[in-house]
């Protein structure tokens, strides 16, 4: 099973794939502060509470 952490960073790398090229630069996973970061896992494990209501 992957670690919270891990499904954060996809999901917030899948976010910076998603934003629009307009030259502007967007922190790296790696770069984000670790009050981002957490944030991220937070809303990682919350998805998956909800995900895990919807099977």
């Amino acid at each position: 099973m992957k670690s919270f952490e891990a499904i954060a960073k996809r999901a917030y790398e899948a976010f910076q794939q998603a934003l629009p090229k307009d030259g502007k630069q967007v922190a790296t996973w790696d770069e984000l502060k670790e009050a981002s970061r957490t944030a991220w896992i937070a809303a990682s494990r919350k998805m998956a509470e909800e995900i895990q209501q919807v099977l």
